[in-house]
C-alpha cells in the first residue's frame, strides 16, 4: 500500500490486520501476503501484514521458497 492510503486501501489493511489478529489467537505466528490487479495504479498492488516472532515468520517463508524452488526445478528436469 502507498504512503497516502486511499479509503479502500485503509479498509483492506484493516481487514488484513483483523484476520491476522484472529488467526494469531490460534497460532504462534501469522503472516498474510495479498495481491490484486489495480487498473487505477496501472498494475498489481500488494500488501502484507503479520504478527508473532519475525524470525520464525521469515524462516518459514524462506523454507517454503527453497522447497518450492526445488520442486519447480525437479519438475522442469522431469519434463526434459
Amino acid at each position: 500500500m502507498g504512503t497516502m492510503a486511499e479509503p479502500a486501501e485503509d479498509k483492506e489493511l484493516a481487514m488484513l490486520k483483523e484476520h491476522v489478529a484472529q488467526l494469531g489467537q490460534h497460532f504462534d505466528t501469522v503472516h498474510i501476503f495479498v495481491t490484486r490487479v489495480s487498473p487505477k495504479e496501472g498494475g498489481t498492488i500488494n500488501a502484507n501484514w503479520g504478527d508473532g516472532n519475525w524470525y520464525a515468520r521469515y524462516g518459514q517463508v524462506h523454507n517454503w521458497f527453497i522447497r518450492q524452488d526445488a520442486i519447480s526445478r525437479r519438475e522442469a528436469l522431469e519434463q526434459e
